[in-house]
């Protein structure tokens, strides 16, 4: 892995922002895996495998340490250690392992269970208060440990009316250990010792989803419903450090409810059409819920972390596609496709932000796409039709 954070400079030399230089990242991920599959009998498959893990943290580094159990801020530091190019800073190793069963119950019916284990080197640390997106990649290094996440899941399948119809059904648990997320007032920016903004937590998901497929015919297309939660909880005892209060709250992606319709309909061999609607849970968000006064400045105080959500999400976009000749031999074929994003121009919500004004806050939204799009494509493929 090689990251390049970046850096953070004036715009010119009147500018009053000093210069950040972020560096860059290194680390190093070897493994060494055995899987199998085993059918002991005609209805029965079994997968199993085992991966070990060796991953390292390279120099050109300078680490801090701090002191065992106290919060990692400048006045807690013990040492600085200097690591030279590729040298060994830190190094991390682990077992993933996975299992499947697929059991038969008919030629058309099936149950299939799984179990694995996974960890992670390398995360993404998110903003989701900017306007623009300040995602960036980070690596487990010195002072911030890998995540290690179980996953179990139970599903049911069957093929209907002679495979016209797939339908299938499937849960799933799952647990991280040493999530990372941001402290409440984390510098998000610009960030040249992330560990002093980050704790680790840990996180429990689990869900349910339900899905009906037509795979052919004029009619065609799907449709699927998930039932979701996850609930993350930071809470360091030991160093008196944790996230919205030590209390549970949830993922900054959980959406409980989401429905996918995808609708597909040829008129005849050259004309088709394609519809397709999302709706969602609008995400966890922190809102601001009272202001008070202290020596004349306002201040504003939170709710509890991701206690409130955004508005629901919905879209329809549709295409009409019109097929070129269809000759059996010919050089290439074209097709033209008309198609409309966001249909109905509703106008989801990206963030809701705040600003004060006279002393009161006022709320807004930005929406992103708010408005019906139009498009027109000509696609095109060297060879015959194919339906």
């Amino acid at each position: 892995y090689l990251i390049d954070n970046g850096d953070f400079l004036p715009l010119n030399d009147e500018s009053d922002v000093k210069p950040v230089y972020l560096g860059n990242e290194k680390g190093s991920e070897t493994g060494i895996y055995i899987s199998d599959e085993w059918k002991p009998w005609p209805v029965l498959t079994i997968y199993g495998g085992l991966r070990y893990n060796l991953y390292g943290y390279l120099g050109p580094k300078t680490v801090y340490e701090y002191q065992e159990n106290k919060p990692k801020v400048p006045e807690n530091i013990v040492d600085t250690l200097y690591f030279s190019n590729n040298e060994l800073v830190k190094s991390y190793s682990g077992l993933d392992y996975r299992f499947a069963v697929n059991y038969l119950l008919t030629p058309n019916m099936s149950i299939k269970a799984s179990f694995n284990r996974l960890h992670q080197y390398i995360f993404m640390l998110s903003n989701t208060i900017a306007i623009s997106p300040t995602d960036k990649w980070k690596l487990v290094d010195y002072n911030i440990e890998p995540m290690v996440g179980d996953q179990a899941s139970l599903g049911f399948y069957s093929s209907l009316f002679r495979g016209r119809i797939e339908a299938s059904i499937e849960g799933y648990y799952k647990t991280v250990n040493n999530l990372v997320d941001y402290k409440d007032g984390a510098d998000l920016l610009v960030n040249e010792f992330p560990e002093r903004d980050v704790l680790q937590g840990n996180l429990e998901a689990y869900g349910i989803e339900f899905m009906i497929r037509k795979p052919t015919g004029k009619m065609n297309g799907w449709i699927n419903y998930t039932y979701s939660s996850a609930n993350i909880v930071v809470n360091r005892p030991e160093s008196g450090e944790s996230i919205n209060y030590g209390i549970e709250y949830p993922a900054n992606y959980e959406k409980p409810h989401a429905f996918n319709l995808v609708f597909n309909y040829k008129f005849a061999r050259r004309f088709s059409m394609s519809t397709n609607v999302v709706y969602s849970t609008g995400r966890p968000i922190t809102y601001p819920t009272s202001i008070y006064y202290q020596d004349g400045q306002p201040i504003l105080n939170y709710s509890l972390k991701n206690e409130y959500r955004l508005p629901d999400y919905f879209r329809i976009d549709a295409s009409v596609t019109l097929e070129g000749n269809l000759a059996k031999k010919k050089f290439l074929h074209g097709s033209w496709i008309f198609s409309v994003y966001n249909l109905t121009g509703r106008k989801n919500a990206y963030s809701v932000y705040f600003k004060s004004d006279n002393g009161s806050i006022s709320a807004y939204r930005l929406s992103i796409f708010g408005s019906p799009i139009f498009s027109l494509t000509y696609d095109f493929k060297l060879g015959n039709y194919n339906e």
